[in-house]
């Protein structure tokens, strides 16, 4: 049986971006991530696997990537698709509910103290 080494030697290079803490080509990333988002019709299944497979990327740029590309994520900010990618990441799919459930509307209601902004 094969054992596996600690080094990418071995690895064939088509599949080093899949290595943690890579960050790969910002084109070609796109290119994945697009095609990752219009062959996954499931929200969970879609950002999940554009978070494991571009874990070097920010999670910034990955939000911005996916809003192009998911209509369904069109309403959401920046940072509310940031937040659904921190949820699913740390609490799994239960996370990720949460941050959509309180994310859903898009809207941020006024706050009860005018002298708090929301940014």
């Amino acid at each position: 049986m094969p054992v596996a080494t600690d080094t990418n030697a071995d690895l064939d290079t088509s599949l080093q971006w899949l290595l943690p803490n890579q960050h790969g080509d910002p084109v070609t990333c796109l290119q994945r991530i697009r095609m990752i988002c219009l062959s996954n019709p499931d929200l969970f299944s879609t950002l999940l696997t554009v978070v494991a497979t571009h874990q070097g990327v920010p999670r910034e740029r990955l939000a911005a990537a996916v809003q192009q590309f998911r209509p369904d994520l069109r309403s959401f900010s920046q940072e509310d698709v940031v937040s659904l990618f921190n949820g699913l990441w740390n609490g799994g799919r239960s996370g990720f509910d949460s941050v959509l459930r309180t994310r859903k509307s898009g809207e941020r209601k006024a706050s009860a103290m005018p002298f708090l902004r929301p940014d």
